[in-house]
Formats: C-alpha cells, structure tokens, sequence
C-alpha cells in the first residue's frame, strides 16, 4: 500500500464564487465563520509526485493543508486584495444556500454535503498542517497567493 494524502479544503473551492464576483462587490453564502486552511493545487501536485516517486513511506498518511486557517469573510477579502477590489461576505441562511443550490440544478446529496462541512467548520475550525513544509522543504503557498494565481477567473 502506497502513502496516503488527506485534504480537507481546496484553495480552488473559491472558483464557486467567482460568478458573484464578477457581478458585483459581495458573496453571499451560509457560514461566515466557517474556519479551513485551503491548500494551493500546486502544493497537492508536488506533494504527489513526490509520493508517487517514491518519496514518502509505504502506508503513511499526510494531511495537507495551507498554511493559514481562514474564514469565509477573510477569504474574500483575500480574493479582493488579488483583484484590487473592497469585496465582503454576507451571511445568509443555510437552507437559502441550500434552496439555491437546488435550483441550480446540484443533486441534493451536494449542498447538503457542502452545507455540513461548513457547519462543521464554522464550529470547530478544521486543521492546519505543517505537512507541506516538512515534505517539499519549503512553505505552502498562502490564499493570498492561489487568489494572485487566480484572479482572472474572477476578473471576467
């Protein structure tokens, strides 16, 4: 059995925001407080290769994390900053998300998942590893900097 690699948030769930972005100044979402340390893609991939060229033990298990624990209001300011624009979060009720998020066309098993893990999140924040560091021998790539990499995809 190879390593295994655990990931709690992905850095590029933030893309769901970028249609409100595009169209105006907030985000409105359920659980502002919700509490992640989104991780880079480039950070999973270099990760990967490493284990998949042999670089971690058999049967080992690595959370991956970013390397700062933020909330949703912190996130899109981050992502405002990338853009040079005053952008804020509004809190809305989870089952307004929800009702969205079915119209949209979502299954129901995916806002109810998503929905569930904010909650989760926005009570006890979910973790912060060092991991990365300790197996690239550099630091994790910020939210500051996947929102930099990404800022065309909310530009429009």
């Amino acid at each position: 059995m190879g390593p295994s690699l655990r990931l709690a948030d992905f850095a590029a769930n933030a893309l769901a925001w970028a249609p409100q972005i595009r169209s105006g100044d907030v985000v409105r979402g359920a659980y502002g407080r919700a509490t992640t340390s989104p991780i880079h893609e480039t950070d999973i991939a270099a990760v990967a290769v490493r284990a998949l060229c042999g670089g971690l033990p058999p049967g080992s298990i690595h959370t991956l994390t970013g390397p700062q624990s933020l909330d949703q209001f912190e996130k899109v300011r981050v992502i405002g900053a990338a853009l040079g624009r005053a952008l804020s979060f509004q809190e809305l009720p989870p089952e307004l998300v929800r009702q969205g998020m079915l119209a949209q066309g979502l299954p129901e098993e995916v806002p109810d998942r998503l929905l569930g893990s904010l909650a989760d999140y926005a009570h006890r924040p979910g973790p912060t590893t060092s991991t990365v560091e300790d197996l690239l021998g550099r630091p994790a790539r910020t939210f500051a900097d996947w929102a930099h990499d990404n800022a065309p995809a909310f530009a429009g």
